[in-house]
């Protein structure tokens, strides 16, 4: 039978039949439904084609494959719509492989806090400044802002932040004088490159700190095109917010700082700016939990052999210690749960399987390698402004080194 899976916002399930079906079949269905509970409703467990709204719903609904055991030897692949009142980012597919864009993007992201994320981000943009490079820095933390902090003090904080980008642009397009004051240039970056700072909220803020939650509550909500009229998301949003920085001035690199945890801001960073992602974790259960979480969840999406979305992920191994054989072991726990992506999937049930690079535990080029960032008692309280030589070469090329190269050698960005 022909058709689509559609689970609404409670979590319960409906067939969209692609074809007409005769009245017993549909009875039939109905009475199986009745066998799952409420997850299914049996007066509306089928939507026929002619069904009220069903295009319009398709064109709303994101979707992805989802692999069900059934009796046979093989699993079946189904396809899956998935409407739901928040989360809705999470459906849109990764953007794709392809790293010549320019300015290359990064962004550092954690599912723990206080892996040291934000602190390898000071760390390259401070290297390729040093390098003669123009870096833009944008903190995508707006729970938890923290990076503008670090790079900029309070004297030089921009007016606006990445804050006040989301929840004005809800009302007006933004013009590029307020976008200019969402930007400040750091003195780390003076004398070699640039580092120029979007933080998550402004000088502004700090004026006015008690209007920030109220902020942070409307900077999620779902807005709309001006020109167009259709629908924005957070994700949708903020890479539009990214594009237009970016136009403002030339960089070779933009680093974003994403918030650690699975939560709306996190698929924005990861999915919808087509940057090479950093997926920093420490040797813990936790780290590979989380991860297993994501990465199951991806395995979802379609990916295109010539344009490899797989291939914008990294795993950093954050605090990592200098013995080469604990690096394997967490490279081995990382091998593990990056399988479900490594398998080959069918595009749809009738189709034959795709053909996926084929990563073995101990492929260097394989996402799950993790570049080891060192264990560092240094930066247990890193404060470069109050100590500016935490972020010269003598006091971080031991620590970062690997990843420093690695950083330095990908797309546009060359050692100069």
């Amino acid at each position: 039978m022909a058709g689509q899976f559609l689970r609404n916002a409670s979590g319960q399930l409906a067939f969209i039949s692609a074809v007409p079906l005769d009245v017993h079949v549909q009875a039939s269905a109905r009475q199986a439904a009745l066998s799952i509970g409420h997850y299914a409703r049996p007066e509306s467990a089928i939507l026929l084609p002619d069904h009220p709204g069903l295009t319009s719903l398709r064109r709303q609904v994101c979707g992805y494959r989802e692999s069900i055991e059934l009796d046979s030897d093989s699993p079946c692949l189904v396809h899956i719509l998935e409407q739901r009142i928040v989360g809705q980012d999470w459906l849109h597919v990764p953007t794709g492989g392809d790293l010549s864009n320019d300015p290359i993007r990064y962004v550092f992201f954690s599912i723990k806090g206080g892996v040291g994320r934000s602190t390898a981000l000071a760390v390259c943009a401070a290297e390729l400044a040093r390098r003669g490079r123009k870096v833009l820095v944008i903190d995508l933390d707006l729970e938890a802002p923290g990076l503008g902090h670090m790079l900029l003090s309070d004297e030089l904080l921009p007016d606006y932040g990445l804050l006040d980008a989301h929840v004005e642009s809800q009302g007006v397009a933004l013009n590029d004088e307020f976008l200019y004051d969402m930007v400040a240039a750091s003195p780390f970056g003076r004398g070699h490159g640039l580092i120029d700072v979007v933080p998550a909220v402004g000088a502004l803020a700090l004026r006015h700190p008690a209007n920030v939650l109220a902020k942070i509550a409307r900077a999620y909500l779902e807005s709309h095109d001006e020109r167009t009229g259709q629908p924005l998301g957070f994700l949708d949003r903020n890479r539009q917010i990214t594009d237009r920085l970016t136009d403002l001035k030339r960089y070779d690199a933009v680093l974003i700082d994403a918030r650690a945890g699975l939560n709306e801001s996190t698929a924005a960073a990861l999915l919808g700016l087509e940057a090479r992602v950093l997926l920093f974790g420490e040797h813990t259960p936790q780290t590979f939990a989380g991860y297993r979480y994501l990465l199951a969840h991806l395995a979802r999406f379609e990916r295109d052999p010539s344009n490899d979305w797989l291939e914008r992920f990294q795993m950093i191994h954050a605090k990592a210690s200098v013995d080469a054989d604990e690096q394997q072991k967490f490279r081995d726990r990382a091998h593990e749960i990056f399988i479900p992506l490594y398998r080959e999937l069918p595009l749809d049930s009738s189709s034959d399987s795709i053909t996926l690079p084929e990563y073995s535990v101990d492929d260097i080029e394989a996402p799950h390698y993790a570049w080891p960032v060192l264990r560092d008692s240094n930066y247990v309280e890193f404060n470069p402004l109050a100590h500016p030589s935490e972020l010269t070469p003598d006091f971080y090329e031991r620590t970062y080194g690997v990843l420093l190269k690695q950083v330095c050698s990908l797309g546009t960005i060359s050692a100069a």
